[in-house]
């Protein structure tokens, strides 16, 4: 019993996380202009502050590599191309840094 009460306890807690967007984005709708779109830039500000500084830290000694995957995806991103081309380009020039 323990086991299934587990089980069902931790699809809960992994479900309602999926589930409260859907229900949230009716009142999103009615929130003003500018709140809805820093509403929407909010995940975007989120993973970069989890990622920028990974990128300088991960490659010990050489954190130009990793600033310099980041320049590049920022500027394929800022010329609108497609996101998989930007984090291709990016592996691309960080790895090339770490064999230089």
């Amino acid at each position: 019993m323990n086991k299934i009460l587990l089980i069902v306890s931790c699809a809960a807690v992994t479900l309602l996380p999926r589930i409260i967007p859907f229900f949230a984005s009716s009142a999103l709708a009615k929130l003003p202009r500018f709140l809805r779109k820093c509403m929407m830039l909010l995940p975007v500000a989120a993973l970069g502050a989890l990622i920028f500084p990974l990128a300088l830290t991960d490659f010990s000694g050489q954190w130009y590599a990793g600033l310099a995957g980041v320049a590049v995806a920022f500027v394929s991103s800022y010329l609108k191309g497609p996101m998989i081309l930007s984090i291709i380009i990016a592996l691309i020039s960080t790895t090339l840094m770490l064999l230089v």
